[in-house]
């Protein structure tokens, strides 16, 4: 029987991921977009029995260690923010967190929404602008606080408040959870990437490319199909679904090329990082975007190249944590 140690340090993760969540405070009128909201002591009781393993995760040995490589999403919904038995046992048995960056440090987020400098991104037409406006006002966020973030992200932004309306939050998403266990159990969390490699990959692209970029995104956000295309992939996500995903990267979020860029070519980098940390002689649970992990060109094809042996952990589809009395 899986039994987590203490009750209070996944349901701290989890309150305080969401305590610590820089998301843009919406206004409170019917059109708006629902918000996360912070669960009760109840809701998350009930969210542990009731909690599965989602995603997909492997299990990475050399030199006589092994580690832990999870694929993550970006957003969440409230059910699933409790990890699974596989997930938790992996996190208990590593010794150190990894992600691609800390997402409660508020220095981070500062960093990816500060203003754009002139080499970062192109002047946006005053058209396109007016839309990004409008879609801003359907999301009740104050075009003050966005208007001076880069142009990509504003539009990244809106693509995350648009899915709440189906049911998906970035509050919820995986790597705040993991991000809010690695503080509350004392263990050490280390990152992946700088912010600056953060910011650069969402700001990537030529000037004509990022304009096509948010002109799709911005389009689907009119259309109303953005949310559906986000939650199709979440809903793979969750299922661990890594030929689905793999049809997103290449043919949706690839389209015009956004995916691939923003995604592909920053995975050495990430599997040389993850080497290095293996290397260091600590267990590590390595939480990265699901994107990152499928193809030939994503992470555990790219550790196996590096030496590593690397085999995916099945899920037994049992559900719930054993709740231990405090």
């Amino acid at each position: 029987m899986l039994e987590w140690p203490r009750r209070s340090v996944l349901g701290a993760a989890l309150l305080l991921a969401l305590a610590m969540a820089p998301p843009l405070a919406l206004a409170a009128e019917p059109a708006c977009p629902p918000s996360a909201g912070v669960p009760t002591a109840a809701q998350i009781r009930q969210a542990m029995l009731g909690a599965r393993d989602r995603g997909a995760l492997w299990r990475f040995s050399k030199d006589g260690r092994h580690g832990y490589l999870y694929g993550t999403i970006h957003v969440g919904k409230p059910d699933w923010a409790m990890p699974g038995r596989a997930v938790v046992a992996a996190l208990m048995d590593a010794e150190t967190i990894v992600m691609e960056a800390d997402p409660l440090d508020p220095t981070f987020h500062a960093g990816v929404t500060a203003p754009a400098a002139p080499h970062e991104a192109p002047a946006l037409p005053a058209p396109l602008v007016a839309r990004l406006r409008k879609q801003a006002g359907r999301t009740c966020v104050p075009w003050e606080r966005l208007r001076t973030m880069p142009p990509m992200m504003i539009a990244a932004t809106l693509t995350l408040l648009d899915g709440a309306r189906e049911g998906f939050f970035a509050e919820y998403a995986s790597e705040m959870v993991l991000a809010g266990y690695a503080k509350g159990a004392n263990k050490p969390l280390a990152t992946l990437e700088t912010t600056a490699i953060q910011r650069a990959a969402i700001n990537s692209g030529l000037p004509a490319e990022q304009l096509a970029a948010i002109e799709t995104l911005l389009g689907g956000l009119e259309q109303g199909t953005t949310r559906k295309e986000l939650a199709a992939m979440a809903e793979a996500w969750a299922r661990g679904d890594l030929d689905g995903l793999r049809s997103v990267l290449v043919d949706v979020a690839g389209a015009d090329g956004t995916a691939q860029r923003m995604v592909v070519p920053r995975n050495p980098a990430m599997a040389a990082r993850i080497a290095e940390l293996h290397a260091d002689g600590r267990r590590a649970f390595v939480a990265v975007g699901i994107l990152h992990m499928v193809g030939d060109a994503g992470l555990p094809a790219l550790l196996r190249e590096r030496g590593f042996t690397v085999d995916r952990v099945p899920f037994d589809g049992r559900i719930g944590l054993d709740v231990i009395k405090e």
